[in-house]
């Protein structure tokens, strides 16, 4: 039944001029049931508290119809205009035709139209604020006693005012000075602009009528704070009355869009701008207790100057890589109490002014390890985000950086990783974008001729149309559909939204609704339709991009890229002295490697066998403790694989120069089937003291 209706449900543009209202802000950003942007995803609309279809608008004039449901673009966002009644709103992700496969995300009942739009009360009262009597037409309020009410968050109370009228005062913008404790007078106006300078510490909304919508744009400027040597934005103290705002995106130059509704007492979240989460570096001073916020910070590190007892991740999106530098100050041998949440924790190394680097991965619940390394005498994460703008060619420059993002273009034809240090995580995150040239802002108009053509009586046809520049295509725009007349010699013109510097406009067209199956082509904004779509070159509407990646010739086991604007594909790596080896891959298909953690089941001089059917990469770490394990000479270990059992090709090894105390590790990859061993040299026989400190085994993509 849905699929039905949602062929029927107002594909048509109204023909009669509807009064509306806009949503607030009429370009509207929705979000999945677990925060995302609903990239591609359907809002069906309904009038309020029922299962009838009831439509949105494209424009103020109300002329013209959204389809319903709404289809939202790659950011998850649509231009919506609501009519004078209320509205139920049903969310669903994308899949299929009109999100048919997709997944229903969230449900928000009787969301208020505008009951009073373009209107004149006369003759009637208004009681908390039920109109009883009277007429409405016009624009004044005139001989009539309104109680107890507001209008457009105006107080009126018992007034009966005889003339003059009211302004729509909740739609007023108000471009606001910098203030580090700024009031928002939503009595007075409906959006909200301000760019921080400095931080905000406190902030206020003042007024407010029950069911009103206030948008805020807040933005950072270009210059920001240094904190601990590293530049970031300025933060923002929301008010004590909204109590689950975003997070101020701390990028320079950044801005953060927001749409609050009041339900008489406090303000909650109806939609925001997509959050950079990944990639902003916080240094945290000791505390036996830390927090690491990742709502605000993907890359942390703390230096140990005591034993931390607790500790706490707070915020995060799923998917969300987030690296963590644990340090011991040059004392050294101070303990670390990983999250409760966070699974797999490696041990913490206790050699003094040495660190340990972890990568892990959110899946909604918990964090889990996917990549951890320890450096005696080197910091493996220099944490600081390397933002680089889309080229064909990047390089990922480590020896500044250990984060990097960037958003596709176009095709990548190659790249490449420069310096590095062995043990060194990497976090790479790029994200396909569309093509630089802006897609058909609106629907193609249309008109119908009788004449002209040969296309049958009374049958509905449906149309996209998109830009060429050269040969690269935009995404295509908003659907129309327009019905032929009488007669067999109908013909349509099509009207694609006109653009500077396109060579090519492309028009798709086909008989059903998200079935443009067929493509016409001309130099010009129009093209007259005359005959059957299946005359046509057949071809369907980008629905993504595809851009391709060529990845560093020492990136081992390098993952596949996501395809679909706004699709992400995250790899961490590890830095074995020669190559980077991936460890972990998050993101829009690509999946989380998890580490087996089987420290308590391995023994150094014993052979094992990959028996999985894909490569491990194997993480050994060896302690020595106590005096019992001195011999007087160096100490080692030592890392074999074969194909052949026992293993004999030494793939890595590492020294301890005072064996009586301090830590050797190894790693190293291993072929599915084949062999490995790690054994130990010079080291004491008390079991006691020498012990495999870690083995952690990670598949490799």
């Amino acid at each position: 039944m849905k699929k039905f209706a949602l062929f029927l449900l107002l594909a048509i543009p109204a023909l009669a001029q509807n009064p509306v209202i806009p949503f607030r802000t009429p370009r509207v950003s929705f979000q999945t049931a677990t925060g995302q942007p609903l990239s591609g995803g359907c809002i069906f609309t309904y009038q309020g508290g029922t299962t009838t279809p009831q439509a949105t608008y494209t424009d103020s004039t109300g002329g013209t119809s959204n389809a319903n449901p709404v289809i939202l673009d790659s950011t998850g966002s649509a231009v919506m205009w609501l009519g004078v009644n209320s509205y139920k709103f049903v969310a669903y992700s994308t899949g299929g035709v009109h999100c048919a496969s997709g997944s229903l995300q969230w449900t928000v009942d009787n969301v208020p139209g505008d009951a009073f739009l373009n209107g004149t009360i006369s003759g009637a009262t208004i009681t908390n604020p039920t109109l009883t009597g009277g007429t409405i037409a016009g624009t004044a309020i005139s001989g009539s006693t309104l109680i107890g009410s507001n209008v457009n968050s105006t107080a009126i109370g018992g007034s009966t005012p005889s003339t003059g009228a009211f302004t729509n005062i909740s739609s007023a913008f108000n471009a606001m000075t910098f203030s580090s404790t700024p009031i928002f007078a939503a009595g007075s106006y409906g959006y909200f602009s301000m760019t921080l300078t400095n931080n905000v510490t406190s902030s206020t909304i003042t007024g407010g009528t029950t069911g009103q919508l206030i948008t805020f744009d807040i933005c950072q400027n270009g210059t920001g704070q240094t904190i601990a040597g590293i530049i970031t934005g300025f933060t923002f103290a929301w008010p004590s009355s909204y109590p689950n705002p975003p997070i101020i995106n701390p990028v320079l130059n950044s801005c953060t869009i927001v749409t609050a509704f009041y339900n008489g007492s406090n303000w909650t979240t109806v939609s925001t701008s997509q959050q950079l989460l990944v990639g902003n570096f916080d240094t945290i001073p000791y505390s036996a207790t830390p927090v690491f916020p990742a709502a605000s910070y993907s890359n942390f590190a703390i230096t140990l100057s005591g034993n931390v007892t607790s500790s706490t991740i707070t915020g995060g999106t799923t998917g969300q890589l987030v690296t963590a530098d644990v340090c011991q100050n040059a004392t050294g041998g101070y303990t670390f109490v990983a999250p409760t949440n966070l699974l797999n924790a490696p041990p913490i190394s206790s050699g003094a002014s040495s660190c340990t680097g972890i990568t892990v991965v959110y899946n909604g619940t918990n964090w889990t390890t996917v990549a951890s390394s320890s450096a005696t005498t080197t910091t493996p994460l220099t944490g600081n985000l390397d933002v680089i703008p889309f080229t064909a060619t990047p390089i990922f420059s480590t020896n500044g950086y250990s984060s990097f993002e960037m958003v596709l273009s176009g095709n990548v034809t190659s790249s490449s990783i420069s310096s590095g240090t062995a043990g060194q995580l990497i976090a790479i995150a790029l994200q396909q974008g569309s093509s630089t040239t802006t897609a058909p802002t609106t629907a193609p108009t249309y008109s119908t001729l009788t004449t002209g053509g040969s296309l049958p009586a009374t049958t509905t046809y449906y149309a996209k149309c998109s830009y060429l520049m050269g040969t690269v295509e935009t995404l295509p725009s908003a659907e129309a559909s327009e019905t032929t007349g009488s007669g067999a010699s109908n013909s349509i013109t099509w009207n694609c939204p006109s653009y500077a510097g396109v060579t090519t406009y492309k028009f798709y067209i086909g008989t059903g609704t998200g079935a443009e199956s067929y493509y016409f082509t001309t130099s010009s904004s129009s093209y007259v339709q005359i005959d059957l779509p299946n005359t046509g070159t057949p071809g369907l509407p980008l629905t993504g991009s595809t851009y391709t990646v060529v990845w560093p010739t020492n990136l081992i086991n390098p993952p596949t890229m996501a395809t679909g604007i706004g699709a992400t594909t995250g790899l961490v790596a590890l830095f074995d002295g020669t190559n980077w080896v991936v460890v972990g891959t998050s993101g829009a298909n690509a999946s989380s490697v998890l580490q087996n953690n089987l420290t308590s089941s391995r023994v150094f001089g014993t052979v094992y066998q990959n028996t999985s059917n894909q490569p491990i990469l194997v993480h050994a770490v060896l302690s020595t403790l106590g005096a019992s394990e001195c011999t007087g000479s160096n100490s080692y270990i030592t890392a074999y694989d074969g194909s052949t059992s026992p293993p004999t090709v030494i793939m890595d090894a590492a020294g301890i120069s005072n064996e009586c105390q301090g830590v050797a590790g190894v790693t190293f990859r291993v072929p599915t089937n084949w062999y490995y061993e790690v054994t130990r040299s010079n080291f004491g026989t008390s079991p006691s003291t020498s012990i495999v400190m870690t083995w952690i085994e990670t598949p490799l993509p």
